[in-house]
């Protein structure tokens, strides 16, 4: 019996939230723009995972 895997490169963890405290509008934009690209990540690794599992 063949068992499959999903490819290694889709199962890394989605990038950690940040800690750093905001103190400034500057700390606001760049962690939403960290969480924007973090989410984009993830999204494309879920995104992967379904293709995988469809067998495109």
């Amino acid at each position: 019996m063949v068992k499959e895997t999903v490819p290694a490169a889709l199962l890394k963890p989605c990038p950690a939230k940040q800690r750093k405290p905001l103190v400034t509008t500057g700390d606001i934009v760049n962690r939403l723009i960290y969480t924007e690209g973090a989410l984009a990540v993830c999204a494309a690794k879920v995104d992967g995972v379904r293709k995988w599992n469809s067998g495109l």
